[in-house]
């Protein structure tokens, strides 16, 4: 940097003006400020200091200023982070120095109230009589709700891309699992390869694990509906809680009475608030700490809504909580704007899946999540969920059987195009004693199909394929023989597909990866 720079710099940060340059001010403050001051499009006069000199009342109310004027004000020490003040600062001398520099710029800024507001900054020379810089003028834009939109739209596409892997991953799984499971059941108790086979099955499933954590970020995770009392779910959880928790943490416990239900799947709530909690204990690090966990039901307008993630048109109303909060170390702004972001991790031998897949059972549940966070004094977390119109359903859950494999001569027509599941697909249903057919994909299925239509007692049906979809092809499936029992197989899950066939007689659905027994399960539920 030459030494006109360094002078420029350190009037930017230290602050120094001429008589010429006052006089100047004085100038334009008369002639200029008047009109500029019944525009409704933020405008300041900022000084060689870098501090404001006139601002008029409409910037005053994008950064949240009650007495009208943001007169004293520096646009860089009020950047919302530290790299964002050294990147203003460096935008002020480059062009105060008069060095080749964009027509606008981008920075957020933190109003009065906390709140950060994200503007795009136009800007001119204001010159003295003498033609010498004497400061600059900007027009300042308020662009936060762009800037949001892109992040919710990046986090939506990074969903997608989630979901999609996640959906192809679950296909290989099928085929590692079905022909693990398979050769088990070829092989002799004795065998020394029953370790190996188990070994498989066991990676298999920490494998499903991972996937469903993916599935979870894109809010296509497995849901189990029911209605739940989160107050009754987080009580039955504080033993699990107390040992998720390092020992230099209390965990308190606040549970309102009484609130309405809410409709999810108990397993991803659980899962959602075990995650909260133990970010909570590790934000401690070595030191003593509280982490509180309450429950409660508010009411939410719209204005609240808005400042909460995931706020995708969600209805006004009820809305049942619990929240997370702690006195840790809480989090700077540019970690708080990333902490949701896929594979982002503050931690050293972290996967930063966690609090992405939080969001994603939220946005699959209908629900948002509101984060407050303060370096050096905590972070909360709250989780908002529709409030259901019924109560909690109360007694202890039904709990599941086992029931003997499916034995039967039936008719199945198995359509997958992916080659390893429509293998293991029709080796498991000819090892429960039905007769397959195959089908790699929608419209060779229905050739099969027209052929002799009443002799199919059920159809294994994939969801995504070339040429005809799996809601294609159930429709035609349909036409050809309205009464047909189709058995509908996704990576996806039950909730995220069931809008598209309600009403139209669909039998069943299976999520893939599935293993013999669920197969064996669901085939006998949808054949009767």
């Amino acid at each position: 940097m030459d030494e006109k720079s360094q002078k420029l710099e350190a009037n930017v940060v230290n602050g120094q003006a001429d008589n010429a340059t006052s006089k100047c001010f004085a100038t334009w403050l008369t002639t200029c400020a008047p009109m500029l001051e019944t525009l409704p499009i933020p405008v300041c006069l900022m000084g060689l200091d870098g501090k404001l000199r006139w601002s008029n009342s409409a910037l005053a109310e994008l950064l949240g200023l009650e007495n009208g004027s943001a007169s004293g004000w520096s646009l860089c020490d009020h950047a919302c982070s530290e790299d964002e003040k050294a990147a203003c600062t460096r935008r002020c001398t480059k062009i105060l120095s008069m060095e080749p520099a964009p027509a606008t710029f981008r920075c957020s800024l933190t109003r009065a109230d906390g709140r950060i507001v994200h503007t795009q900054t136009a800007w001119r020379y204001q010159r003295n009589q003498a033609q010498e810089i004497a400061g600059i003028v900007c027009v300042l834009s308020d662009i936060t709700q762009n800037v949001l939109a892109q992040r919710a739209h990046k986090l939506e596409s990074l969903g997608v891309l989630a979901g999609g892997v996640a959906h192809d991953f679950n296909n290989l799984l099928v085929g590692i699992l079905g022909n693990a499971e398979l050769a088990m059941m070829e092989l002799l108790p004795e065998s020394p390869a029953r370790n190996h086979m188990r070994n498989i099955v066991t990676a298999a499933k920490r494998a499903s694990d991972l996937v469903s954590q993916m599935l979870a970020y894109s809010g296509k995770g497995r849901f189990v509906i029911e209605r739940i009392d989160l107050s009754a779910m987080v009580e039955e959880m504080l033993p699990l809680l107390q040992v998720s928790v390092s020992p230099n943490v209390v965990l308190r416990l606040d549970v309102a009475s009484s609130i309405p239900a809410v409709e999810g799947d108990a397993a991803q709530i659980r899962q959602v608030v075990i995650n909260l909690v133990t970010n909570a204990s590790e934000s401690m690090g070595d030191r003593s700490g509280v982490v509180h966990l309450s429950t409660g039901v508010m009411v939410c307008d719209r204005d609240y809504l808005k400042q909460t993630y995931l706020d995708d048109d969600l209805e006004e109303g009820n809305y049942c909580f619990f929240e997370v909060s702690d006195n840790g170390a809480g989090m700077p702004e540019e970690t708080r704007s990333r902490i949701f972001d896929p594979f982002f991790t503050t931690k050293f031998t972290g996967r930063g899946l966690g609090l992405p897949a939080v969001l994603g059972i939220v946005r699959g549940h209908r629900g948002a999540i509101k984060v407050t966070t303060e370096p050096g004094k905590g972070t909360t977390f709250k989780v908002l969920l529709p409030a259901a119109d019924e109560p909690a359903h109360k007694g202890k859950p039904l709990r599941e059987t086992t029931e003997p494999p499916y034995a039967g001569n039936v008719h199945v027509l198995v359509v997958d195009d992916e080659p390893t599941v429509r293998s293991v697909a029709c080796a498991m249903l000819e090892k429960l004693g039905c007769t397959v057919e195959c089908a790699s994909d929608g419209q060779e299925a229905l050739e099969l199909f027209e052929k002799a239509p009443e002799s199919f007692d059920c159809v294994l049906l994939d969801l995504t394929m070339p040429r005809l979809d799996g809601e294609q092809t159930f429709l035609e499936l349909r036409r050809i023989h309205k009464d047909v029992r189709v058995l509908l197989s996704s990576g996806y899950n039950e909730q995220s597909l069931m809008g598209r066939f309600a009403g139209k007689g669909l039998a069943g659905f299976i999520q893939k990866p599935y293993r013999l027994e669920l197969l064996a399960r669901k085939l006998k539920e949808t054949i009767g």
